[in-house]
């Protein structure tokens, strides 16, 4: 909300405090506050009714992919891009094998065998192919380790980033590993069979940050990174940086007609064009649903006042709301070294990027993510330090 020449932030919390007792927020106040937003707003932000985690999925059918569930621990979590995603899904796995060592006979709900060696709920051969396939330093014929040896491998570079306490980190994406392949019984997104995620005996986690940091990682990782500068190969990203060189470089546009083919090879567009390219058709619903999870608005991909999580982090408090998180799965000891929060350096790249952007850009995002802003207490001012027209 903007009036006059500056921001009209009264729809935001200036502190996030708990107003009764003056405390900064925990994740338990965190979600009674989004409740009670939710149901202040709800014109804003419709809610259903007397709904079941089917008829969500029924009605918004990304959710089967954004919300990953371990059934075995009464646990579901929304799985944003660009908000330590990575961080849960290793952590999601690493339970699922530490629990299928250490109670296979219990028969887990996501295990969906029953009395049989831990080692048979694991493809070792296809987990041996992929930790090699990744950089991990292993023998290259499978028989050379053993099946416990390589599980303790791979439990270790889950929960440290190192093969074992003495060999340097190794960072392993659990995105880019063929989980179905290696471990055939998992399944953590949500099926007709699985227990309903909203009912009362869930802990139903939700991670946020501030929208606009996360835009403009999402543009660093995905957009201002040439394809011979990754790690890993990014096709699709490669394919839209070179969609948005064409239609707002300057140089290309006096070309549309008959562009040279590889004119935006190596141009990276800049922050400016590529939030002209977001906020094209946001006005229409249609638009905002179908838009790249990366900056789609969080309260879309995770519908937060239709599912009521009743544990809410925050990225710039992530290793305290992470440990909680830990201790809920009964878990200690974990490698949070590289999931900290936002840097003084990093924010100050992050407004000096916001500081280019023209004022009816700065509209355009305000108006593409008011309810995360509404909803989680986050300041436009954060990142936009002047004050602008009226939108």
């Amino acid at each position: 909300m903007i009036k006059g020449n500056k921001f009209d932030v009264s729809w935001i919390i200036v502190e996030e405090t708990d107003s009764n007792i003056l405390l900064p927020c925990t994740h338990k106040n965190r979600s009674q506050l989004l409740n009670n937003k939710c149901i202040d707003s709800n014109r804003l932000v419709p809610a259903k009714k007397n709904h079941t985690f089917a008829s969500l999925v029924q009605e918004f059918p990304w959710l089967r992919g954004s919300i990953l569930s371990l059934q075995s621990h009464s646990l579901a979590y929304c799985a944003i891009p660009k908000i330590a995603s990575k961080s849960f899904l290793t952590l999601m796995i690493y339970v699922y094998i530490r629990d299928a060592i250490d109670h296979v006979d219990t028969n887990g709900t996501n295990i969906v065998v029953n009395k049989t060696r831990a080692e048979q709920l694991v493809n070792i051969q296809k987990l041996h192919e992929a930790l090699r396939k990744n950089g991990i330093p292993l023998p290259e014929k499978r028989e050379e380790i053993s099946v416990t040896s390589l599980i303790q491998i791979f439990l270790h570079l889950l929960r440290f980033s190192s093969v074992n306490s003495t060999s340097p980190t190794v960072f392993l994406n659990p995105h880019r590993l063929n989980l179905k392949d290696i471990l055939p019984h998992l399944n953590f997104n949500y099926t007709n069979s699985s227990s309903d995620i909203l009912s009362p005996s869930f802990t139903r986690v939700l991670f946020v940050r501030h929208p606009f940091e996360r835009l403009v990682s999402a543009y660093k990782e995905r957009i201002a990174t040439l394809e011979k500068d990754r790690i890993q190969q990014e096709p699709y990203y490669d394919a839209l940086r070179k969609i948005i060189c064409y239609r707002f470089s300057n140089k290309n546009r006096t070309q549309r007609s008959n562009p040279k083919p590889y004119s935006c090879q190596s141009v990276i567009p800049s922050f400016e064009h590529f939030v002209q390219y977001i906020l094209n058709g946001i006005d229409d619903p249609s638009t905002i649903i179908r838009m790249d999870a990366h900056w789609q608005p969080y309260t879309i991909i995770c519908q937060v006042c239709n599912i009521r999580y009743n544990f809410i982090g925050k990225y710039e408090s992530f290793n305290d709301d992470f440990t909680l998180l830990l201790k809920r799965l009964n878990v200690s000891d974990w490698n949070k070294q590289h999931h900290l929060g936002a840097s003084d350096n990093r924010t100050a790249e992050y407004r000096r990027m916001y500081s280019s952007l023209p004022d009816q850009l700065i509209c355009g995002l305000v108006r593409l993510y008011k309810n995360d802003l509404l909803l989680f207490n986050y300041q436009i001012e954060d990142y936009v330090n002047r004050t602008i027209s009226a939108c």
